[in-house]
């Protein structure tokens, strides 16, 4: 059951799924996306199983999966839902089994992913289920009896399409994946999940990778669960208005946004207390990106909003990225500079009690990895 590479049909390591899922994501579209995973299936053999298994793990993890209802496989022609959904998906997920190739209506989602991964870039990743990749790949076994019952009643325009099915299926056993046949499924669905999770956060990252002027130190997590839940948004930007609003966190929204990745940017508006609706957004968000300039301590509103984000690191394991723009990341860890200067200004004026959390929360994402912004 270990993540194979079906061509071989030898044990793959991660390195490989890696790189074939950032070679895919890293040309995929610009462009808006609905979903973050299309599950192909052949429902009399998974629905209620493997799939219906792994799409809970996908939706506890907040990855926006489209699983087709029965209601919709009506008739020989793929409903019209199905196509638009694989085209607003990020990553199609194959699951082929014994019957798969029975399936009309598979066949042609196949056809439709396979040709999309071609020309978009999207990222395709094929389980087999209880049946052998090279059945799959030289259609033999039940795959070779599928496909020649389609061949049986078929006209010209259906051999034709028959071949296409094919190709697609000769092509989907190429990329590497996943290969079950016995045991407990929990540790592949667990496996699968997190090379998902991973290959959507390296598309996140591949938006920084071309920003001029970064001096980008290796950015990582060492968050070890995450938050359950549904996702309104990828990204929450944190940032100084006056410090980087009309520059870097303009340009910065525009990268996500031409990616397709749903980003949270407030302007921070008069008054100190952070408005309810940041607060959700807060919640609501995946990841974070907190852009440390020179202003940000100024602001209690920015300090508010940081408490917030690194409670939820800690309490719910999400990610954070810290930007330090024409910033000394130690400045920030050890409130020196302006951040020294800002925090005593904040003494003044508030309790201690808010201005330790304020400090705490400063050298929690100091010591976090990221990017280091100085000239350029």
């Amino acid at each position: 059951m270990a993540f194979a590479d079906p061509q071989s049909q030898r044990a793959s390591s991660s390195s490989s799924s890696s790189s074939s899922s950032s070679s895919s994501s890293s040309s995929i579209s610009s462009r808006g996306w609905n979903y973050d995973v299309f599950l192909s299936f052949m429902g009399e053999d998974t629905r209620h199983n493997f799939t219906d298994h792994l799409y809970r793990a996908l939706d506890q993890k907040g990855i926006r999966t489209f699983r087709d209802h029965e209601e919709l496989r009506r008739g020989e022609e793929i409903a019209v839902e199905l196509l638009k959904a694989i085209e607003e998906s990020r990553i199609c997920v194959v699951i082929l089994s014994k019957n798969y190739a029975r399936s009309r209506w598979c066949l042609d989602e196949l056809v439709k992913i396979m040709g999309w991964k071609k020309c978009m870039g999207q990222l395709v990743l094929p389980i087999f289920y209880h049946v052998d990749p090279s059945n799959v790949r030289k259609q033999k076994g039940s795959y070779g009896e599928a496909l020649a019952d389609h061949e049986r009643n078929a006209d010209e325009e259906g051999m034709s399409k028959i071949k296409r099915w094919r190709e697609a299926l000769r092509n989907v056993t190429k990329i590497s994946g996943w290969c079950l046949k016995n045991g407990p499924e929990a540790h592949v669905i667990e496996d699968i999940t997190s090379t998902i999770w991973k290959s959507l956060s390296r598309e996140l990252l591949h938006v920084e990778k071309n920003l001029v002027g970064m001096d980008r130190r290796r950015a990582s997590s060492s968050a070890t669960s995450t938050y359950i839940g549904p996702w309104e948004y990828e990204v929450f930007l944190s940032f100084r208005g006056q410090d980087t609003e009309q520059n870097f966190t303009d340009h910065l929204y525009a990268a996500l946004h031409q990616k397709g990745i749903r980003t949270y940017r407030m302007a921070h508006t008069k008054g100190e207390m952070i408005l309810p609706t940041t607060l959700r957004a807060i919640e609501m968000s995946r990841c974070f990106l907190v852009i440390l300039s020179k202003n940000y301590a100024h602001s209690k509103w920015c300090l508010g909003e940081l408490k917030e984000i690194m409670e939820s690191r800690r309490q719910m394991g999400k990610i954070v990225f810290p930007v330090f723009y024409h910033v000394n990341p130690s400045d920030v860890r050890n409130q020196g500079e302006s951040y020294g200067e800002a925090l005593a200004n904040h003494e003044r004026k508030i309790p201690l009690e808010k201005t330790h959390k304020m400090r705490a929360a400063l050298r929690e994402v100091g010591n976090l990895s990221g990017w280091h912004i100085q000239n350029g």
